[in-house]
Order: C-alpha cells, then structure tokens, then sequence
C-alpha cells in the first residue's frame, strides 16, 4: 500500500464524525492524525473558546 500524501482535513466534528459513519479505517486513521496534529499546533482550542467567552461576557457587562 503506497501512502497517499495528506490531505488538509478540518478536524471538527464533522470531518470525525463522517469519518466514523464511513467505517474506513486509513479515512478515520487520516481525519485521527490530522486531529492530533490540530491539537499539538494549537492546544485545547474548545477550553481556550471558553476562556474567550467568559471576557466577551464580561466586556458585554462592562466589567
């Protein structure tokens, strides 16, 4: 099996959950590195929105 070379994936949840639905395994295996590699480029990005939130709150409250 030769490797195809990655494609850019967006590892949101609908690329995951396709991949899933779609029960190919180099397909999950692909959308599953480009997840990781998301995450070690840019950290926790669901923790950091979070974060993000709780000051676009309070700059709305005037805080």
């Amino acid at each position: 099996m030769s490797e195809a070379p990655m494609r850019s994936i967006k590892p949101y949840g609908v690329a995951i959950s396709d991949a899933i639905a779609g029960g190919d395994l180099a397909k999950m295996k692909e959308v599953a590195a480009a997840a990781e590699q998301h995450l070690a480029e840019h950290g926790d990005v669901a923790g950091v929105l979070n974060l993000l939130k709780v000051e676009i709150a309070r700059a709305e409250a005037g805080l």
